[in-house]
C-alpha cells in the first residue's frame, strides 16, 4: 500500500475529535446541568449562612444585596435553601432514575429472553404500571406508610421502571432475532450471558438517552410530591418543598414560588437538552449503520 493512499484512508477515516463532536443542544444542556450541580456541590461556599438560619427581623425580604434571593417566612435565606434543596433534589431524583433503570433494564431482558408465561405476565406487568396513575399511586402509598426520602425514591422507581423495561425489551426482541445471537445460541451461550454481553451493548445508547429524560421527570416528580406534602419532609429542604412553603404568600413575596422553580425547568429543562442531543447521536450512528 502506498503513502498516499494510506493518507487517503487515514483522511477519510472520522477522527477522534470528530466522533466526539458534540451538537448544540448537547453542549448547553451539559454546560447547564454542570453550573446547576456544581452550585449545588458548592453550597457552604456560596452560601455560608446555611439553610436553617432564622432571622425574625428579616421576614420575607426581597431580593436585595444581602440576600440575593431574598428570605422566607420565617426569615431564613432563600439562596441557601435553594442551593441546599438542590443537593437533596439532584440526589432523590438520581436514586430513583438509577433504581428505576436497573429495575427496567432487568424486567425488560426476562421480557425478551424468559419463558413464554414470564414473557406474558412480564407484559401485562408492564401494561397495568404504565396504566397506572403516578400521583394515585402516590397517595395510595403515602396514606399506608409516613411519608419519607425513602419512600419518595421506591415511589420513582415504582412509577418510572415500565417505561424503561418496555423501551429495552423494545430493542432486545429486535436484536434477538439478528445473526449475531443465533450465532451465540448455537455455539451454548446462556440466555444471561447472550443478555448482558451480546444484547445490552445495543440498548445501552437508548439506555444513556432514557437516563437523562428520566432523570428530568424525576426532577418534577420530586418537586410535585413535595408540594403536595408527600415527599422531603421538613425541616429537609427540597425545591419543591420551598415552594410548599411560600405558597401561601405567592402574590405578596413572588420570590419565595418563582425562583425554586426557575431552578425546577432549567434543571429539567438541561436534562431533555441532553437528551435530545444524545437521541440524535444516537439516531445518526444508527444510520451509517444502515448505510453500511
Amino acid at each position: 500500500m502506498s503513502v498516499a493512499s494510506t493518507e487517503t484512508a487515514i483522511a477519510s477515516r472520522p477522527g477522534f475529535i470528530a466522533r466526539l463532536r458534540l451538537g448544540p443542544s448537547l453542549i448547553i444542556g451539559i454546560a447547564l446541568l454542570v453550573i446547576i450541580i456544581l452550585s449545588a456541590v458548592l453550597a457552604p461556599v456560596l452560601a455560608p449562612a446555611g439553610p436553617a438560619v432564622v432571622d425574625l427581623g428579616s421576614v420575607r425580604l426581597p431580593p436585595s444585596e444581602a440576600h440575593w434571593a431574598g428570605t422566607d417566612a420565617i426569615g431564613r435565606d432563600l439562596l441557601a435553601r435553594i442551593l441546599y434543596g438542590g443537593q437533596v433534589s439532584l440526589l432523590v431524583a438520581g436514586a430513583g432514575m438509577i433504581g428505576s433503570l436497573t429495575f427496567g433494564t432487568l424486567m425488560g431482558m426476562i421480557g425478551a429472553f424468559g419463558s413464554y408465561w414470564v414473557r406474558a405476565i412480564v407484559d401485562r406487568a408492564i401494561d397495568i404500571q404504565l396504566a397506572f396513575p403516578y400521583v394515585l399511586l402516590a397517595i395510595a402509598i403515602t396514606s399506608a406508610v409516613r411519608p419519607s426520602t425513602g419512600v419518595l425514591i421506591v415511589l420513582m422507581i415504582l412509577a418510572a421502571w415500565a417505561g424503561a423495561a418496555r423501551v429495552v425489551r423494545s430493542i432486545a426482541l429486535q436484536e434477538r432475532g439478528k445473526d449475531y445471537v443465533k450465532a451465540a445460541t448455537v455455539i451454548g451461550a446462556s440466555p444471561f450471558r447472550i443478555a448482558m454481553f451480546h444484547v445490552f451493548p445495543s440498548v445501552l445508547p437508548s439506555l444513556l438517552v432514557l437516563a437523562a429524560m428520566q432523570m428530568a421527570a424525576m426532577i418534577v416528580f420530586e418537586a410535585t410530591l413535595s408540594f403536595l406534602g408527600m415527599g422531603v419532609q421538613p425541616p429537609t429542604p427540597s425545591w419543591g418543598g420551598i415552594m410548599l412553603e411560600g405558597k401561601n404568600y405567592i402574590t405578596s413575596s413572588w420570590w419565595l414560588t418563582t425562583l425554586p422553580g426557575i431552578a425546577i425547568v432549567l434543571t429539567s429543562l438541561s436534562l431533555v437538552l441532553i437528551g435530545d442531543g444524545l437521541q440524535a447521536r444516537t439516531d445518526a450512528s444508527r444510520n451509517r449503520e444502515g448505510d453500511e
